[in-house]
Parts: C-alpha cells; sequence; structure tokens
C-alpha cells in the first residue's frame, strides 16, 4: 500500500528530532528514525492493525494510531483512503492530544 506524509507528520517529525538534539541525544534521534521507519512499513503493510482512535468528532472517525516500537510514548496517527495510507502526525503522548 502507498504511504504518503502530509505536512504535519514531517513538522512533528521535525519538533522530535530537535528535542533530541536540544538534550544531546543524537544516538536517540537516530534509533528514533529507525524505529519510527519500521512502524510506518508496518502501517503500509497492515494498516488496519492500528488502533481507532477515539473521537466524539465524526471527522475523525476514520483515524487510527500505531505506538513506534522502541518508543512506546510516540505514536503515528494515520487514515487509510483506498490503496493509500495517508500519516497525518507523529506525536509524544504528553502532547495534548485533542486538537489532532
Amino acid at each position: 500500500m502507498k504511504v504518503m506524509r502530509a505536512s504535519s507528520f514531517w513538522r512533528d517529525l521535525k519538533g522530535i528530532i530537535d528535542y533530541f538534539d536540544n538534550v544531546k541525544e543524537e544516538s536517540a534521534a537516530l534509533r528514533f528514525i529507525d524505529a519510527l521507519d519500521g512502524t510506518i512499513d508496518s502501517i503500509g503493510e497492515h494498516p488496519d492493525l492500528g488502533s481507532p482512535w477515539e473521537s466524539s468528532r465524526p471527522r475523525r472517525e476514520a483515524l487510527r494510531f500505531r505506538l513506534v516500537k522502541g518508543f512506546e510514548n510516540h505514536l503515528v496517527v494515520y487514515c487509510r483512503r483506498d490503496q493509500h495510507v495517508y500519516l497525518l502526525r507523529v506525536l509524544h503522548g504528553s502532547q495534548n492530544l485533542d486538537g489532532v
């Protein structure tokens, strides 16, 4: 399945990498990118295995998420449409997730 990344996904990823850089954890940033790539590959192969995103907003009913393996405080929010998977966000669980 073709995986597409939204601009919000790239902004989130930049923020996470910048955080690792600011706390002098360059090796953690590299491990995170590897783990994220593995998670994205898994989403592309099995998009329906992600957990449904619970929201009272009807527009968000199609959203799903997966935890980043090895970085379980981070999650990838995505949706599936036809033969495409759209990665919308990559977030830390401590963030306010209501705005997703």
